[in-house]
């Protein structure tokens, strides 16, 4: 498998990435959540083999999407 690197911002919702090239869990890109009173601006990011898990990342975060 051959992945590229690219922003979170840059990945389409619903989509699929890794967050190191070598790692096992993939997650689903969410939401986004604009800049409140309760923090920072982030997507919304699900395990994709578990629904209940989720992660917030930064949208500058670097991913990693199968080509």
């Amino acid at each position: 498998m051959t992945h590229t690197t690219t922003q979170l911002r840059h990945v389409k919702q619903g989509d699929t990435f890794k967050r190191k090239p070598n790692a096992a869990a993939t997650f689903i890109r969410n939401h986004y959540n604009r800049k409140d009173f309760f923090g920072p601006a982030n997507f919304s990011c699900s395990y994709s083999d578990d629904m209940n898990r989720e992660i917030f990342l930064k949208p500058s975060t670097i991913v990693y999407i199968e080509i």
